[in-house]
Formats: structure tokens, sequence, C-alpha cells
């Protein structure tokens, strides 16, 4: 079997996009131009059920997915599982950027935010969705556990890094590309990054 590409969406920097993938098929979370976080939400075909870093991390019993682990909902079920990894440093823990982490941490009132991208994404697609921060995996983000403290360092790959994950279940996925200019998350420079979907043919 020869795998194709489906769907391409490019979610430009600081800006949310969605996208459909089947169960079968091979979602990719692709960095375009390197050293970029994304902010990965999803949701069955149920949006009372939908992707959780927090119960992943009590399935997995670890800080870090790796290949083959999968990825759970809040209802534990399978969602999706990693095949591919080329960088290796996620966040399951810290929700993800929204308008109030940059009014108490900088005094900025109108700064964009992935919370707020994701939620234009999902209402310009005429998607009624649920969305909390803490229901954002922070794909590729470099937050390192030191001494009791979670300290964001600046990513270290390169451009084309990427992550596939099989779906398991039919899903809707947003993601969006952090607007985080303000610590290393990004080094300081958010870039676009691209939600692709393959199948076999």
């Amino acid at each position: 079997m020869r795998r194709e590409l489906l769907r391409e969406v490019v979610v430009p920097a600081r800006e949310a996009r969605t996208i459909e993938v089947e169960a079968g098929q091979v979602l990719a979370v692709v960095d375009l131009e390197g050293r970029q976080v994304g902010d990965l939400a999803a949701w069955l075909r149920d949006p009372r059920e939908y992707l959780s870093p927090g119960h992943t991390l009590s399935c997995l019993t670890k800080l870090v997915p790796e290949v083959g682990d999968e990825i759970f909902s809040n209802h534990r079920t399978p969602l999706l599982r990693i095949v591919r990894d080329d960088v290796g440093r996620h966040d399951l823990i810290v929700p993800c950027c929204d308008p109030e982490r940059y009014s108490r941490d900088y005094g900025l009132a109108d700064h964009p935010s992935c919370l707020a991208s994701l939620q234009r994404a999902l209402a310009a697609d005429g998607r009624d969705l649920p969305l909390e921060g803490e229901q954002c995996w922070n794909v590729f983000m470099n937050n390192r556990h030191e001494d009791g403290r979670i300290v964001t360092h600046e990513p270290e790959h390169g451009a084309g890094a990427t992550i596939e994950m099989e779906a398991l279940a039919d899903l809707v996925v947003a993601l969006s590309a952090c607007p985080q200019d303000l610590s290393p998350c990004n080094a300081f420079d958010p870039t676009p990054m691209a939600l692709r979907v393959y199948g076999e043919s």
C-alpha cells in the first residue's frame, strides 16, 4: 500500500485551523520553519468527549509521550497513537496560553493567545465544540521539570520536524501555531505550522 496525502491545512503563525481525520488515517503535525510549538485539541463525534492531557498523563504514567504511546480522551478512550516523532519533547501539563495569561503575567490586555485563536477557528468553521485551555496538548513544547519547577526552554528542532499519529477514532482536530513571543516557548518568533492527513491508496 502507498501512502497518499488526503488533506493539508497550513496554520499561519499566531493563528489556528481545524481539520477532520478518520479512524485509520494518519494525522501529521508539521513545523514548517522550526522551533515552533503547536497547541492541539481534538473531539470525537460526541463533543462531550475530547482529547484530555490530564487523562493521558494518568493513563501513560509518564510526563512525555513517545512513539507507540496513545493519547486519550476525558473518558480514557484512545484517540491517537504516535507512530513517528522527530522531536520527542511535548508538554501535557501546562494549559494553552489564554488572554488571562498575558494580562496577569505581562500586563497586556490584547495579546493573541492559543485559546482565542482556537475558538475563532472553530467558530469560523461552524463547529460548536467545547474548549478550555486545559484540553490542549502542547506539541513540541520544550518544557523541562527542574527542581520541582516547570521551566520553558527554546525548542531545538528544525524546519520540517513532524509528529505523526494514527487516528484511532473519527476526530475533529484543531491546531494553534502558538503566538507566544514573550517567553522562550517559540524562540521568541512564532512561525507557521501545517496539519496533514494521510491515507492508503
